[in-house]
């Protein structure tokens, strides 16, 4: 078994056992969707407030205005490709000036919130790597923890990772000073046993 996919569905359940959350599990030839949310109880029934299986996705793409960011905090995947894929070509060509070209790609990997890993792929996986066929390191996806996944999904939208990764031709509209959040997985411990993170220091 893929160690990646174990390690990216453990982070996902164990979020969704501690922050009352509620997530969805897809199974198609191997393959695992997972988006999570968490939940705030109102009377007898606990109701979405946010979703958070590809960090900064929305908070990227989706203006407060006309509660975009709220409306896409609160659907379900199957209805990304109606609200979600539209911020983020209102976004990807209008505020961040990027090629139709890139913003096809950015589409085609953001437009369903859900973290994907193939269990049917050897080997450890890369954040990304089912939505961009291997390009972000393995074909099998999932995350690893300690994939800075904000610095990979800003390094899409504002870098060169698009065309470097030959996906897209390179637009000449990259803004480096907005690939990284200057944040990082580094300083945090890890151990081979579930939980996998390791006493706080």
């Amino acid at each position: 078994m893929k160690k990646l996919s174990l390690l990216s569905i453990a982070a996902g359940l164990a979020l969704v056992g501690c922050a009352g959350s509620g997530s969805n599990v897809v199974t198609s030839s191997g393959k695992i969707g997972l988006w999570t949310t968490t939940n705030v109880k109102s009377g007898a029934v606990y109701v979405q407030q946010d979703r958070l299986a590809n960090p900064v996705v929305n908070e990227v793409f989706a203006t407060f205005a006309n509660n975009r960011h709220k409306v896409n905090n609160t659907i379900a995947p199957t209805k990304d490709k109606d609200e979600l894929a539209n911020d983020i070509q209102s976004f990807m060509t209008r505020a961040a000036g990027r090629s139709q070209a890139t913003t096809d790609v950015i589409k085609a990997i953001f437009n369903r919130d859900i973290m994907i890993a193939d269990l049917s792929k050897p080997g450890r996986g890369a954040y990304l790597g089912v939505q961009t066929g291997g390009a972000t390191g393995s074909m099998g996806g999932g995350r690893e923890l300690t994939d800075d996944v904000v610095d990979i999904s800003l390094g899409a939208v504002f870098g060169t990772t698009v065309s470097a990764l030959g996906l897209a031709p390179d637009d000449g509209k990259a803004i480096p000073a907005l690939t990284s959040d200057n944040v990082g997985p580094g300083g945090k411990r890890f151990t081979s046993t579930f939980p996998y993170l390791g006493a706080p220091r």
